[in-house]
C-alpha cells in the first residue's frame, strides 16, 4: 500500500455512497462502513428501501445526478463515493463482438466517471474521497476477458491522472485492487466459465481494505497475495508475468 502526505481521517458521521451496492461486495461494504459509523447510501439497478439502496442505473447521467443531489439534499453533505459497480465478459477476443466491449466500458469506466463528476462539486467542498475498484485486471494483463482487462484499465488511468489533478482541492483519489474474489461478479451475456488463479480474496476483505484506503488517504490497496505478485512481476519481468499468468488460467480453467 502507498500512503499519502494527509493525516488519518475517521469515518463515523461520513456520508458514504457507494455502487453497486446490491451486490457481494457491495453488501460487505455497506455492511463494514455502517460499522465504522458512517452514514452509508447504496445504488444498484433496483432499489431496496430496507437495505438503504436507491435505484440508479449510472451509465443513465440524469439518474446518476438526481441520486447525488437526494443524497446531498438528505445529508447534507457528500463524504465518500465508493465506484463499486462493475460487470465483466469472460471470453477470448473472438468470443465476444464490439457491443460487448462497448457495455462492459460503459459500466466499469463511464459509469464511475459519471459518478465521479456528479459527486466532484460535493466531494470539494467536504475535501472527501472517491475510492474506485480495480482489479489485477486494471494494471496487468488477465487473460481471457480482453473487454474487461481494458475497461479496468481504462478506469484505473483515469483515478491515477485525477489524483494529482484533485489532490489541491483536498480530494483524495484512492484504487482498491483485488485479486479473484470468492463471489461472482455480474457478467454480460454469452460469458464463458470464470477461470482463476491462485487464492481468492472475500468480500470482507476487499471492503476492509476500502476503508483503509479512505481512513488513511492511501493511493492504492493490493488486496490478496496474488494481486501484491501480479503488481511487482508484471512491472519487472512483463514478459515472464505474462507467460506464466497465461499458463496458470489456462490449467485451471474447468
Amino acid at each position: 500500500m502507498t500512503k499519502t502526505t494527509h493525516h488519518p481521517a475517521g469515518l463515523r458521521d461520513a456520508v458514504v455512497l457507494v455502487t453497486g451496492a446490491a451486490g457481494s461486495i457491495g453488501t460487505a461494504l455497506r455492511r463494514v462502513l455502517a460499522g465504522e459509523g458512517a452514514v452509508v447510501v447504496g445504488v444498484d439497478l433496483s432499489a431496496d428501501p430496507g437495505a438503504g439502496i436507491l435505484a440508479c442505473d449510472i451509465t443513465d447521467e440524469a439518474q446518476v445526478r438526481a441520486v447525488v443531489e437526494q443524497v446531498v439534499a438528505e445529508h447534507g453533505r457528500l463524504d465518500v463515493l465508493v465506484n463499486n459497480a462493475g460487470i465483466s465478459a469472460i471470453g477470448t477476443i473472438d468470443d465476444h463482438g464490439v457491443g460487448t466491449h462497448r457495455t462492459v466500458m460503459e459500466v466499469n469506466y463511464l459509469g464511475a466517471l459519471t459518478c465521479i463528476l456528479a459527486a466532484l462539486p460535493h466531494l470539494r467542498a467536504s475535501r472527501g474521497s472517491v475510492v474506485t475498484l480495480g482489479s489485477v485486471a486494471g494494471f496487468a494483463p488477465v487473460v481471457g476477458r480482453p473487454a474487461y482487462v481494458a475497461a479496468k484499465h481504462a478506469v484505473t488511468g483515469l483515478m491515477e491522472a485525477l489524483r494529482p489533478e484533485l489532490a489541491p482541492d483536498g480530494v483524495h483519489v484512492g484504487m482498491v485492487h483485488p485479486t479473484f474474489v470468492t463471489s461472482r461478479l455480474v457478467t454480460t451475456e454469452g460469458s464463458q466459465v470464470r477461470s482463476e488463479t491462485g487464492a481468492q480474496v472475500t468480500p470482507e476483505d476487499v471492503a476492509a481494505a476500502v476503508v483503509d484506503v479512505v481512513r488513511h488517504r492511501r493511493d492504492r490497496a493490493l488486496v490478496g497475495r496474488t494481486a501484491y505478485l501480479a503488481w511487482h512481476a508484471s512491472r519487472l519481468a512483463p514478459r515472464t508475468y505474462a507467460r506464466l499468468m497465461t499458463r496458470r488460467l489456462r490449467q485451471e480453467t474447468p
